[in-house]
């Protein structure tokens, strides 16, 4: 775990030194380290039933405060600080691997015995093949993604959560950090009864719209679309889930139609997401209703790059006059 100052506090709970933090004049480089030591604490959360996982919240803002990286709103970042501070985080990550150390590494760590203790709910076995694998692979990024795979054999349970993490891994560049992301996605499927691997099929985001605009979920569809759109080692497995969970909801839906469209704006630039992170705040919500909410309108600003203005507007109509 990389050190530093704030991300001890964070991790012991020093609310009052970590608003103090917060409240000084902060500099891009002074909010990067902040944002990656929030993240850290995101994917470092005990697993739990969260109303929206801490990850989605932290890399939600992390995104929508990059309209104004120079003067982020600091309640935008109380906020965060106090939804992480609902949960107890992981203290004790690095055992596992010091007892791998310990016993030594198995001749051949290899991923499908990982995959298979997964698929077969071994979970306690799963874990230890999981460390064996990480720290023969230099503890690089190659069993997270695997992990990832895995996940997305189901989406509903576990698309948003993928999603954010790969993204949020993709912004941080510590390399002694990758466990910690590692652990948080195997914490995500562990106690699942995981499906085999589905068959691709030709379904994609681009041909279940304007379905999937007015989907309820758009948070989830929202993910999709960008995992889709990702840039990844094993993106070809990812479209291979993502697809088959396209055509099962989707049936009958698809559209030869692209999702572009000629009239397709850079909304980013019409529309102050920030703005409208900031007046979700000072609604009368609960902290995990204003949680969900960021995640949302994150999700919409995520989307709106692939959509034309009358889409927008019609999600705007839909969830709650964002944009008003």
């Amino acid at each position: 775990m990389t050190d530093s100052i704030f991300r001890s506090n964070l991790f012991q709970k020093n609310l009052e030194i970590c608003r103090s933090y917060l409240s000084k004049d902060l500099q891009i480089d002074d909010l990067i380290l902040i944002i990656n030591d929030m993240i850290y604490a995101s994917v470092s959360v005990v697993n739990n039933k969260f109303s929206i996982h801490p990850v989605c919240l932290v890399n939600a803002v992390k995104n929508i405060i990059s309209e104004n990286k120079n003067n982020p709103p600091k309640e935008l970042l109380f906020f965060t600080l106090n939804y992480l501070f609902q949960y107890d985080f992981r203290i004790n990550d690095q055992y596992i691997l010091d007892k791998t150390i310990r016993d030594g590494l198995k001749p051949i760590a290899c991923t499908a015995d990982l995959e298979d203790a997964c698929q077969n709910q071994d979970w306690p076995e799963a874990e230890l093949i999981m460390a064996h694998t990480f720290m023969a692979s230099d503890r690089s990024r190659g069993t997270f993604d695997l992990l990832a795979e895995l996940a997305l054999q189901n989406v509903p349970q576990n698309g948003l959560v993928v999603f954010h993490i790969l993204r949020a891994f993709q912004f941080q560049e510590n390399k002694s950090d990758n466990w910690a992301f590692t652990k948080a996605m195997f914490d995500q499927i562990s106690n699942q009864m995981l499906l085999t691997p589905h068959e691709r099929t030709d379904a994609t985001p681009w041909k279940v719209n304007p379905v999937m605009v007015h989907s309820e979920d758009i948070i989830l569809l929202s993910a999709i679309c960008r995992i889709w759109n990702g840039d990844y080692v094993r993106i070809d497995s990812y479209k291979r889930e993502l697809s088959h969970w396209l055509s099962e909801i989707f049936a009958n839906k698809l559209s030869d139609k692209n999702l572009f469209k000629d009239e397709k704006i850079n909304s980013s630039k019409s529309i102050s997401y920030l703005s409208i992170a900031e007046k979700i705040l000072y609604q009368k919500k609960t902290m995990d209703e204003k949680a969900i909410d960021l995640v949302r309108l994150e999700s919409i600003r995520g989307l709106s790059k692939f959509l034309n203005i009358s889409q927008i507007n019609d999600l705007n109509k839909k969830f709650n006059n964002f944009f008003v």
